[in-house]
């Protein structure tokens, strides 16, 4: 019990990094928070509704056809779960030093570097005492002209920034390219290793295309990092769903 929380903390301490370097909050010159001002905020009815004018405007899945076709529960081996707003939130605004890299410093932090009209995040934990992988999965709904732009300034990137990249705070090195699926219209996979002071994770990407959707699975294994990608049962569950 002790090892499996132990990788799941790995798993997550990048995502729990950029939520701290993201949570600075303006003082007054006394070290006092300020007031809170009264002001309106969109609400998430608010978003959807315009997210929803927007992908029709794109031809993109609106966001209730994004969250039905989205793995839920458990499957093969595995069971996605949703995630809380604020963890999704906390890595959207990750920079790369390098401009170069800016498509895999997006997906580290769980979007595409091209904003998408709308994004379901996933959180993927093992079912079985024995698997050591756990990861994450989102997918990003955009135009199909914008999801072809997402994959092949993806695999620029790959090519630029074969040495990694530096975002808040974080480190990334060690970029190289694996085996792509076979599933959907394309696809490309890659692994980066995280260095956080002295501990180091290693992590594998798969990127899917099906039509405007672009699917991203993320794995890690502390124990063999090699077995880090988040099996292909589960990337073709999820591909199928969308058609």
């Amino acid at each position: 019990m002790r090892l499996r929380r132990a990788i799941q903390a790995a798993a997550i301490l990048p995502a729990l990094f950029a939520a701290s370097a993201c949570s600075g909050e303006p003082v007054d010159s006394d070290g006092k928070k300020p007031p809170a001002t009264a002001k309106s905020t969109p609400g998430p009815a608010d978003a959807d509704t315009k997210a929803a004018a927007e992908a029709k405007r794109v031809g993109a899945m609106a966001p209730q056809a994004l969250e039905r076709v989205t793995l839920s529960g458990k499957t093969h081996g595995f069971e996605a779960k949703k995630v809380a707003e604020a963890d999704i939130e906390a890595g959207r605004d990750m920079k790369a030093d390098k401009s170069e890299c800016q498509p895999l410093a997006s997906l580290a932090g769980g979007f595409t570097h091209t904003p998408a009209v709308v994004v379901e995040h996933r959180a993927l934990e093992p079912t079985e005492a024995k698997n050591a992988t756990v990861g994450s999965m989102w997918l990003a709904s955009h135009s199909e002209q914008n999801a072809k732009k997402v994959l092949a300034e993806l695999r620029t990137s790959l090519k630029e920034c074969p040495g990694g990249f530096k975002t808040l705070g974080l480190t990334y090195k060690s970029v190289k390219p694996v085996k792509a699926s076979d599933l959907g219209d394309e696809a490309v996979g890659y692994r980066i290793t995280n260095v956080i002071g002295k501990q180091k994770a290693t992590m594998t990407y798969t990127v899917v295309r099906k039509d405007g959707v672009v699917a991203v699975f993320y794995g890690v294994n502390m124990l063999t990092p090699m077995d880090s990608a988040i099996p292909e049962a589960v990337v073709r569950a999820q591909v199928e769903r969308l058609g």
